[in-house]
């Protein structure tokens, strides 16, 4: 059985990435913080039985992720029109490799361990689709075993009702599905203070570094 996972991101840069915690964060610090997300998730991916894919928005300065992720099986440029297509074509690409099972997740997933994605890949024992919540009613994780478009026909990806709507999507096109396990990510100011990240992280770190620096965390 040949599994991969998708890291899904963008080259962390200030004024251009976790845009919704300027105001609590100045621009640099975002993307430190996205930094350290990302340094967190180096760490998890390596534990699963799964080859590890990067797709990033197009960046000329992409190769600084190999740095975090030297391991990776290999990395690729996000493409498509929107973000429905962008991750149905980078899950299209990998399944072409001639993976069995594939899952995607996003990045902001500091509280993310190595069990979200193994349930991920077993949800799709039994389904065609697996699909990880988030509390404020998007998702995290999306798995596939053959690339299907219909669960990316959402039309706004910012709203409380992501979730709830994919999986209008998916039952209509007559797909099965499968929960994964749910998980909490970072998108505003208010998940940010909210957040108790483990000791010892990356993300635990910067946090103590943005205490310091006279933030309100």
């Amino acid at each position: 059985m040949k599994q991969a996972v998708i890291c899904f991101t963008r080259v962390p840069r200030p004024g251009l990435t976790k845009t919704r915690l300027l105001g609590l964060l100045t621009p640099e610090q975002c993307a430190r913080l996205h930094w350290a997300f990302l340094r967190d998730l180096a760490k998890i991916y390596p534990s699963v039985d799964a080859d590890l894919f990067v797709a990033y928005t197009p960046d000329p300065e992409w190769v600084n992720l190999a740095a975090v992720f030297p391991y990776a099986a290999g990395y690729f440029p996000q493409e498509g029109a929107d973000l429905g297509e962008k991750m149905y074509n980078a899950i299209a690409k990998v399944l072409a490799l001639g993976y069995d099972r594939v899952v995607l997740t996003g990045t902001d997933l500091p509280q993310m361990r190595a069990a979200h994605l193994e349930r991920g890949f077993e949800a799709l024992a039994d389904a065609d689709i697996a699909i990880g919540a988030t509390p404020d009613g998007g998702y995290y994780l999306i798995g596939m075993k053959q690339a299907h478009e219909a669960p990316f026909h959402v039309t706004n990806y910012g709203g409380a009702t992501v979730y709830e709507n994919t999986l209008a999507a998916i039952r209509a096109a007559g797909l099965t599905v499968a929960p994964a396990l749910p998980c909490a990510d970072v998108d505003t100011p208010e998940d940010l203070k909210n957040l108790r990240p483990a000791q010892d992280t990356a993300t635990a770190r910067c946090l103590a570094e943005f205490k310091e620096e006279g933030t309100a965390l």
